[in-house]
Order: structure tokens, then C-alpha cells, then sequence
């Protein structure tokens, strides 16, 4: 009786260290329990897309009609046309997180003063509709690009007086934008560039900006007030390869303002839409993207937009190839 008694303390005093066990926290556990953060910069809180696939290529679609950004759409609305051919969707992401935004505004004579005067509210209208984690710089051209403004995300420093001197380095202001968005914060980006629409021919090349443009991930939105063609069909050439959009404005403080709040609302919200191309080749060519947006049943007309192409890959030389070139 007395071994049995031993033996039943000795289970109970084992189940109770056991239990006692349990409930000790294991220090790898619990950090392996804690979720990753998914954020952007610390303290933003803004959810990140689905991971990708390395052969997806990935389009950001802007939809809009003419109150803002058109959310809450389905992917089975969306069509996309590579070269004419039809894409299969196989990614589609709502993305609503905070943006980064370089403005990009001529203070060169070139800028009479109508155009001085009419482009003083471009700024204010478009951070009127910014949300808190929305960050800003400003570039000021004239003898030379300057970073007037910093990263910010005050919208009262934005600026309202240009100096309207020096000659207008317009090519290499563009390429110093896009260039500092390498160091945002926000995982959106784009460039808002208002200008008289003239270059100075002295520092970069509209080949050299585009080629540069392309490679980089930020949207380039320009407003241009007159000057000359060459600048028009260059500003055209980089919104359509970056997924921006080019507009031509008479010297309309109005104007301007509108267009300004109507892009600011336009970006709030856009899509993510990815798919694995039918086209296998990899000779580096260049390939037409469309996407079409099948719009709800009595919604106003729908405006789409995204990059116009891209570059397909590139196979590698091989040593035979590489020496038959020779």
C-alpha cells in the first residue's frame, strides 16, 4: 500500500511540473509567434502587397472619372493586351498606401509672369486632398536645379514665389526628381513637373532622361504651359513609359489648380495587376501594354491609365556567341 502510495505522489508531482512547464514562455517561440511587420516606414501601418513571382510582369493601373480615383473594382473587370494579345491576370492588388511626391516646377525665364502667377496654387491643390503619411519635395529650376524643399509631409511649406531667372535646365531637374525618390519613404512615387516647356540644350539628353526614366519606379505627371514641341512629345514619351500622364495647360491659375486636385485624387488609389506573359522570347524587345477597365453598369465614363510597354528579357551571351562577335 505504501508503494502504491509512492508511486501515485510520484505521477501527481511529475503531471504537476509538467503543467508548470507549459506555461513558462519559451523566449524563440514567442518571437517566432510575433507577425511580421508589414509596414513601410516604421510606424506607418500600411499593409504591403502579396509577395511576387519572379517572372510576373506587374502594372500600376490608375482608374478615375471626374470625382477622383474609381476603388472597389474586380479584377474580372480588367483586361490586359500585351502586343494585342490577350494576358491571363494572375496578381490583382487594391493599393491605397501613402505616396511620395516630387514637384518639379520651372523658375526660369521662361515664366512670364501669367505663368508665374497662374502656377503659385499647382502645389496647394494638389496636397489639398493629402493624407498624413503623404510625403513631398520640391525642385526649383532655374539656373540650375534646387532642392527648395526637402522630404516633408507639412503641406504649408509648400512654396508659392519663383524666382523666374537663369535659363531653364529642364532635362536635368526631371532626372534630379526622379533620381531623389530614391530615397522616399512611401512605397508610391511619382513626379508632378509644371513647366513653360522649354530646355536649355546643355546638360541631358531627352534619350539619356528617358532611358534613365524607364528603369525607375515612379510615375512622371507633367504640366506644360507652352514652349515647344520637342519638349511636349518628350514629356508625352515619359508619362507614357513611366505611367504618368502629360497635359498641356494655357496660363489658367484655374486650370492648373483643377488639373493639380484632379491628379491628386485621381492616384489615392490604384491597382496592382500582374500576369505571366504569353510572349517567351527573350530578346530584350520592347512589348505594348494596354489595359482596359469594363466599367459598373450606370457609372460615368472611366479613364485608364498605366506604362504604355516594356522591355521583355534579355538571355545572356554565351561564351560561343560572345566570340562569334568578335
Amino acid at each position: 500500500m505504501r508503494q502504491l502510495r509512492a508511486v501515485w505522489g510520484s505521477i501527481i508531482v511529475a503531471s504537476i511540473t509538467w503543467a508548470l512547464l507549459a506555461y513558462i514562455p519559451n523566449p524563440s517561440a514567442s518571437a517566432s509567434q510575433i507577425p511580421p511587420n508589414r509596414g513601410g516606414p516604421p510606424g506607418r501601418g500600411s499593409l504591403d502587397p502579396p509577395p511576387l513571382e519572379t517572372d510576373l510582369t506587374l502594372l500600376t493601373v490608375t482608374v478615375a472619372d471626374k470625382a477622383g480615383a474609381v476603388a472597389g473594382l474586380g479584377k474580372e473587370r480588367f483586361q490586359v493586351l500585351e502586343d494585342g494579345v490577350e494576358q491571363k491576370i494572375t496578381y490583382f492588388w487594391v493599393d491605397s498606401r501613402p505616396i511620395s511626391v516630387g514637384f518639379v516646377l520651372d523658375g526660369s525665364n521662361k515664366m512670364d509672369d501669367g505663368m508665374n502667377e497662374a502656377i503659385r496654387g499647382a502645389g496647394p491643390a494638389f496636397l489639398k486632398s493629402k493624407r498624413p503619411d503623404d510625403e513631398y519635395f520640391v525642385i526649383v529650376f532655374s539656373d540650375s536645379p534646387s532642392m527648395t524643399i526637402s522630404y516633408t509631409t507639412d503641406a504649408k511649406r509648400i512654396p508659392r514665389v519663383f524666382p523666374q531667372t537663369g535659363e531653364s535646365p529642364l532635362y536635368d531637374a526631371i532626372y534630379n526628381g526622379i533620381d531623389a525618390m530614391k530615397e522616399a519613404a512611401n512605397p508610391r512615387k511619382m513626379l508632378l513637373v509644371i513647366t513653360a516647356g522649354f530646355d536649355n540644350d546643355r546638360g541631358m539628353t531627352d534619350d539619356q532622361l528617358t532611358n534613365f526614366a524607364i528603369k525607375q519606379p515612379v510615375e512622371v505627371y507633367s504640366i506644360q504651359l507652352g514652349g515647344t514641341p520637342v519638349v511636349a512629345n518628350l514629356l508625352d514619351l515619359l508619362s507614357g513609359v513611366t505611367g504618368g500622364r502629360a497635359n498641356l495647360s494655357s496660363a489658367s491659375s484655374f486650370q492648373i489648380e483643377a488639373m493639380c486636385n484632379e491628379m491628386a485624387l485621381a492616384v489615392r488609389s490604384q491597382y496592382l495587376v500582374g500576369y505571366k506573359s504569353t510572349n517567351r522570347e527573350t530578346n530584350g524587345h520592347r512589348r505594348g501594354v494596354k489595359v482596359k477597365v469594363t466599367p459598373p453598369e450606370g457609372s460615368s465614363k472611366l479613364t485608364v491609365w498605366t506604362k504604355s510597354g516594356y522591355y521583355g528579357p534579355k538571355a545572356p551571351k554565351t561564351k560561343s556567341s560572345a566570340a562569334g562577335g568578335k
